[in-house]
């Protein structure tokens, strides 16, 4: 089984998520992948903000997502910042270029995940993540049962992922490989 986990991170703390998550799969035995969706400003973002610099490389290093990512994973996972309760536009622009994978019904049955950061508050997020769910919905996917994951920013998270990530990437992994 295969799970890819796309992501847009600024700051980081989408990035340090789906690393988590990606460990727990692979000791579940799970092929986990992780991918960025492209974005031209992360840079500018960078050069502006501490947080961001300190992942910026390692972000940039991930493989860029693009729809044959998407068809061959058995398991999607996508993680977006939430802004203004919706998901980045650099994330919608990468949702709205699988629509010929919609019109040929390619990802249908696949398991779906999808998670979120905000610093605004969680039901901002948690609109966010409803997008991706809907996005889901339209392309076919099934979801995993395990609730979305939302995590409320107030500063950047340290570089090992606290105890709660930890857990919710373990019971994720546990959900995918039932």
């Amino acid at each position: 089984m295969r799970a890819n986990i796309i992501i847009h991170s600024i700051s980081g703390n989408l990035y340090i998520i789906a690393n988590a998550f990606k460990d727990a799969l692979i000791e579940k035995g799970i092929d986990a992948r992780l991918y960025r969706v492209e974005d031209q400003d992360l840079h500018i973002h960078a050069a502006k903000r501490n947080d961001v610099n300190e992942y910026y490389e390692e972000i940039m290093e991930l493989p860029p997502a693009n729809n044959r990512k998407l068809l061959k994973a058995d398991v999607i996972i996508i993680g977006t910042c939430s802004l203004f309760g919706m998901p980045t536009s650099e994330m919608k622009d990468f949702l709205d270029n699988t629509l010929p994978l919609l019109e040929a019904n390619e990802l249908e049955g696949k398991l779906f995940y999808g998670f979120a950061s905000t610093h605004e508050n969680k039901s901002y997020g948690k609109s966010t993540v409803q997008g991706l769910y809907r996005w889901a919905h339209t392309m076919g996917l099934s979801y995993v049962p395990f609730d979305p994951y939302i995590y409320k920013e107030g500063r950047l998270m340290p570089t090992r992922p606290s105890d709660e990530i930890d857990q919710i990437a373990h019971s994720l992994a546990d959900a995918i490989s039932l």
